[in-house]
Order: C-alpha cells, then structure tokens, then sequence
C-alpha cells in the first residue's frame, strides 16, 4: 500500500482514479490543485508525506509542470506521475514530454483505462 496524492481539478475524474487506487489497497489524499504543493504554508502538504504523487498538467489554479518543479525542489526522492488530455487548445505542446523533462517518473495520457493506471502507478513507486 502505498500513499498517494493526487491532483486534478476534474472531480469526477478525480473521484474515479481515487476509488479505483483505495480499492487497490492505496491511501490516497485529494488535491484540486497543485497549490497544496506549491503553496505549503497556506494549508499545503509536504511532498515527502507521499510515496508518490499523480498530478495533472492542464489546471487553471495552479499549473501540473509548476507542482512537479515543487515537488522535485522540496523532496527530490518523490515519486511523481503526470498526466494530461494532452494538447489542449491547439498550442503544439507535448505536456506530458515536458513533464518527463522536469521530472516525472511516468506519463499517462488521457482517457486512461484502470489497468494502464494501475500498471504505470506501479512502475513509478518500484522505478529505481
């Protein structure tokens, strides 16, 4: 079992990846934002509280590539998935390469169906 935050500011999606984690024996913690990375004295976590962190990219609030520069800064052992609908809005960026670059462990395009959830958050906590 391992301790997950994860962050989206899509509830429903949200919902659905943390039901499908708890029923797999994880602990997970919700974030509607990357804020509670970012942004740690104003009712934030600390990333060293969490065996590994699942975020999203595209968010209005708080941006997934700024939580994953936060989280790498603060503990640089975290284990960090990102995820991302992609290229939102036509702008021809690869979201989820970028993330690579600044330190995600794993990428997850979305749609995502629960056995490629489950097999890439299982990759990224035993990833060396």
């Amino acid at each position: 079992m391992a301790k997950i935050l994860l962050i989206d500011d899509e509830d429903d999606l949200r919902a659905f990846v943390a039901i499908a984690l708890n029923y797999h024996g994880h602990e997970v913690t919700q974030a509607r934002s990357g804020r509670v990375i970012t942004d740690p004295p104003k009712g934030g976590v600390a990333a060293s509280e969490f065996d590994l962190i699942i975020t999203d990219i595209v968010m209005p609030d708080s941006e997934g590539l700024e939580t994953i520069i936060a989280a790498r800064k603060a503990h640089p052992a975290s284990k960090i998935i990102a995820i991302s609908g992609g290229n939102r809005g036509g702008t021809g960026v690869d979201y989820l390469r970028q993330a690579r670059l600044l330190g995600a462990d794993a990428t997850l395009g979305k749609p995502f169906s629960t056995a490629d959830l489950f097999r890439t958050v299982e990759q990224a906590l035993h990833a060396a």
